[in-house]
This record gives structure tokens, sequence and C-alpha cells, in this order.
């Protein structure tokens, strides 16, 4: 049986939720301290950790906590087992489904709902894509706006119009709208029609860091889903029942090719999956991080490929150095000739200066002594 101290809430699951006003958590309060726990609290065991965390029932959770009730409440929860769930993003959708499936949601609450779980859909939408048969290479851009419209239950063009008034700055018209109180269009005009605000410097830099922080967000989930689709990709791979071949490359990113990294992969009907890349030129055998990222089948295999490219690796510097030695060598050659060809016509120039100096100044010619004698000394400095 599964103890109270054993329930945790999972920061990432508690965000999806809706967040209770102090009047409706006062509300509930209410309800269960007179009434007793009417709708189970539910949990999930997460199969990498094992812990047994809420996925619906947060408030009731933390009121049971706050009014210490009785242990018998405890026992009024619903468990939710790995064959249902198998997954983090099988329990998000769950909790979706669970928070659309609210009776008298307006297309407003039903819209906000929807934003708290884009990646979600979109990840929903990309599964139901790569099952319409082209597996593997069917990853190409899903139609977010769509997909986030057909959730709500609108079609995209009234999507896109309750999007314009739910990012407004009008909160009077969105809360007459969550409650119905006007219709999606009648919203839009109001907003479309008015100016844009006018807002301060500081203002302006509040806007973009708000931005910013949604941006980084996206990121972050962005690089979630990228993760789960290599190990999903990855654990395709691995229970393909076909002999595959590990096979290696080198990479040679380095512009000035002074080193390169080898990748180590293998190959199904032109679909490649890549296990390891990274650079072979110092180890005489793998490390145990390289080792641990390759499939068991495959270890001895990797071990004999690495010291193959291992040996390949070190014959491509030695050749890369001799090659750098030979341009080195043809450099200095190069140059030493050049400056023999700039002496040698420097020494021409000089020769020429001492001969049309002599005979303005050589004292037989009428010139005079001393600057003959000047001349001769630059004659030997020059040494023309």
């Amino acid at each position: 049986m599964v103890k109270i101290e054993d329930l945790v809430i999972d920061k990432e699951f508690e965000k999806l939720l809706p967040v209770l006003t102090p009047d409706e958590f006062y509300k509930l309060e209410k309800s269960i301290l007179k009434n007793g726990l009417l709708d189970p609290i539910k949990i999930w065991q997460d199969p990498k950790t094992k812990q047994w965390v809420i996925i619906d029932g947060h408030n009731r959770y933390k009121i049971l906590k706050k009014n210490n009730i009785s242990r018998r409440y405890w026992c009024d929860y619903k468990i939710l087992y790995e064959d249902e769930l198998p997954t983090r993003e099988d329990v998000k959708q769950w909790m979706l489904e669970q928070q659309l499936g609210r009776r008298n949601l307006s297309e407003a609450e039903r819209y906000e709902i929807v934003q708290k779980f884009k990646t979600v859909i979109k990840q929903k939408a990309r599964e139901n894509q790569s099952s319409g048969g082209k597996g593997l290479s069917n990853l190409s851009k899903v139609n977010t706006r769509k997909e986030m419209a057909k959730a709500v239950g609108v079609s995209e063009g009234t999507y896109q119009k309750m999007e314009r008034v739910m990012e407004s700055d009008n909160e009077e018209l969105k809360q007459r709208l969550r409650e119905k109180k006007i219709s999606v269009d009648k919203a839009y005009q109001e907003v479309h029609s008015k100016k844009k605000p006018s807002y301060t410097p500081l203002q302006q830099i509040q806007k973009i860091d708000d931005r910013l922080d949604e941006v980084d967000r996206e990121i972050n989930e962005l690089n979630v889903e990228k993760r789960e689709l290599i190990r999903r990709r990855l654990s395709i791979f691995e229970a393909l029942d076909i002999p595959c071949e590990l096979k290696y490359e080198f990479v040679e990113k380095d512009p000035y090719l002074i080193s390169r990294k080898c990748k180590f992969y293998i190959e199904v009907n032109g679909y490649r999956q890549n296990y390891v890349e990274c650079n072979v030129y110092y180890d005489v055998n793998p490390a145990d991080i390289w080792m641990s990222k390759i499939p068991e089948k495959y270890k001895c295999d990797f071990i004999m490929l690495w010291q193959k490219a291992h040996k390949e690796d070190i014959e491509w510097h030695k050749k890369q150095e001799e090659e750098r030695n030979r341009e080195w060598e043809t450099f200095k050659k190069e140059y030493k000739e050049s400056m023999e060809i700039d002496l040698k016509t420097s020494k021409d120039f000089y020769k020429q200066c001492y001969r049309v100096l002599a005979k303005s100044i050589h004292p037989d010619t009428g010139g005079d002594l001393e600057a003959m004698q000047y001349l001769n000394q630059l004659k030997s400095i020059w040494g023309v």
C-alpha cells in the first residue's frame, strides 16, 4: 500500500494545472472539511524514479496535509499504473484530456488550458503523423496552431482571433470572454479597433524580458522533446531484428585539419543511427563513457573498430604533419629566394647611385675631396 509520505508533487505537472483563486481554494477546503474527499486524488508511479507522483488533486492533497486530516482519507486515491500511462508524455496527455473534459468550460477557458499543453499537443500530432505510414522519415513540420485550435474545439480562424484577444492587456475583456458574456468575434473586434498602447522604455524592456523568458521555456520544452525523440528513435533501432554492421567514418570539422572526430553508427535501408562521435587519436581503447553509449550486441565490434580507427587516425596525423612540414620548407625556400632577389636589386641600385654621385663630386672633375671620402665610406657600408 502506498504511504502518505510516498506521495510527491511534480513541479512540471503542477504547472500544467489551473491555479485556484484564494476564494476557490477556500470553498474547496470548506467542502472537504464538511463532506470529505469526494473526488479521489490520482497518482502515478514514475518508471524511472519509482516515486508516487500526484497527477490530479494537488489542491486536495495540500488541503488534507494542511488540516492534518485522518489517514483514512488518504486511502481514497486512484492509482494509474505504468501499463496505462507508460511515460511522462502519456501522463501529460491524460492530464490534458482530464482538464478539457471538465463541464461547462468556455472557449476561452479551453484556450488557456491548451496553452499549457502546447508541447504535448505538438508531440501527439507528430506521433499521429508518423503513424500515417511514413515511419521514421515522417518528421515534417506540424501545423501547431491547427492542432491547438482542434484541441480547443474551434476553427483555426476563430483560434487566431481568440489568440489576439487572450494575448491583449484587456483583462476585463478576457474575463467577459471566459464567462461567455461576449463572443470571440466581438471581443476580437474590440481589441482590433483599439490603438496599440504606448509603452515607456522600462515597460518595453519588461515586455522583451517576458518574451525572452517564454522563449527560454519553449527552448527547454523543445530540448526535452528532442531528447525524447532521440531516445524513441534509438529504441526502435535497437528493437530491429535485422543484422546490422557497426561502421565508422571520420568527420573533418576543423578547417585547419589539426584534429577530427570519428563517428560510429549503423545503417538500415538508408536510415542511420549514430551512437558515438568523438576523438579517437589519444586512446588505444574506448573509454567507459563511450562504451556506455553502445548497445550490448555491438560492444565487441566497437572495440575492434575503435582500435582500427585509432591507427588510421595516427597515420592521418602523421601525413598532416609531413604535409605541414613540406609547406613550411617550401615557404622558407621561397622567402629566402625572394630576399636574395631583393638584395641583388638593392646592390644594383646602390652601384648606380655611387657612379652618378662620383662623377659629380670626384676631385679629378673639380669635385670636393671630403665629399668623395664620405661617398667611399657609404660604398663600403652598402657592400658595392
